[in-house]
């Protein structure tokens, strides 16, 4: 994901899941599903299919120290400014005419 105002960098997304499943569903229960639901898929892709698809990988993540990492690089980020810019606000002196 992209990164507010710092269009090189990029971030992680997160998304969390919570999924019931139920342990049956009566044939009735069945039919409904399937009348509200879009056509099954076949089990087949095309080859421009397979060519538009994106390999990832799944993690688990632990959310507290993810946070704490982006503080720790947000901190790094904010000092790597003061170095560049001399640590403050600069005096500019004006030319007497």
């Amino acid at each position: 994901m992209p990164i507010y105002q710092r269009p090189f960098m990029r971030g992680k997304l997160y998304i969390h899941f919570t999924v019931d499943f139920r342990e049956s569903l009566t044939p009735e229960q069945f039919k409904a599903l399937e009348a509200v639901l879009p056509p099954r898929p076949s089990m087949q892709m095309s080859e421009m299919e397979l060519d538009e698809c994106e390999e990832t990988t799944l993690h688990d993540v632990n959310n507290e120290e993810e946070m704490r990492w982006k503080q720790q690089q947000a901190q790094e980020a904010y000092h790597e400014d003061e170095d560049m810019h001399g640590g403050g606000a600069q005096r500019v002196q004006r030319a007497q005419q």
